[in-house]
């Protein structure tokens, strides 16, 4: 049986490090590491959807919440299968529940991740970075 691929999960905020972090795993980490994060999910989301996934706190825009809730699940649902064919996965991603009302999506994400090799890692920095 093929063993599962290794799932990193990088959660902050914009501007905290990480996709810089994301480069350098697939850079030097052995073996081939797929980039599945907020980035790639918001240049393949149509722009009457954007900013998808990368919708930031504050409930500004509840029309988009049900697609947000959609997004998160596809991903997580990639994430799992690219894991279940032996590819690590690195994954920038900026998770809050801070939407005109709660979505679940890292409880949700979590659930489609059971079973596989996860880790998840909290990246802050400075709040005068990210402003």
């Amino acid at each position: 049986m093929q063993q599962s691929g290794q799932i990193i999960i990088l959660n902050g905020a914009p501007r905290s490090g990480k996709s810089s972090i994301a480069a350098v795993i697939q850079e030097h980490f052995d073996g081939i590491w797929i980039n599945l994060g907020v980035d790639r999910c918001m240049a393949m989301t149509p722009a009457r959807y954007q900013p998808g996934i990368g919708l930031r706190p504050g409930g500004e825009r509840p029309d988009l919440e049900p697609v947000v809730a959609v997004l998160y699940k596809a991903l997580y649902e990639s994430i799992a299968a690219h894991s279940r064919l032996g590819i690590n996965v690195v994954v920038d991603v900026g998770h809050h529940d801070s939407y005109s009302q709660p979505l679940g999506t890292l409880v949700d994400g979590a659930r489609r991740l059971q079973g596989l090799p996860v880790l998840l890692v909290g990246v802050r920095c400075p709040i005068d970075v990210i402003m």
